[in-house]
């Protein structure tokens, strides 16, 4: 990077978090995107399965085994677009079940270019 004006950097948006504590085995809002992603930073820091979509469906997304996490490169293998992610707005649900011993978060970190 030569730092100059036209050079974009990356910086952090707000994480999304949700606490297992609170899962009710229903999809529940986690938040929604304030900018465009470069990458995501997705955490299953629960110690139990979750399912992570874009949606409030269960059927759409992904099922995280506890523990597990992925970095999802938006810009990575984006073809002929200038971009490939999640517009501005993009809701993201998390579903796990419901239990006294649940323990842990799940997290969504963002990095946007600005």
């Amino acid at each position: 990077m030569t730092n100059l004006a036209q050079d974009q950097k990356l910086e952090f948006d707000t994480e999304l978090t949700a606490a297992a504590s609170a899962f009710t085995g229903t999809p529940q809002l986690l938040g929604q995107l304030t900018n465009v992603p470069v990458i995501l930073l997705v955490k299953n820091q629960t110690n139990v399965s979750v399912f992570f979509a874009d949606n409030s469906g269960t059927t759409k997304g992904t099922t995280m085994v506890a523990g597990e996490e992925f970095v999802l490169d938006c810009r990575g293998n984006n073809g002929t677009a200038r971009n490939m992610g999640f517009p501005i707005g993009t809701p993201f649900y998390v579903t796990g079940a419901a239990g006294g011993g649940n323990t842990g978060n799940f997290k969504v970190s963002v990095l946007n270019a600005y």
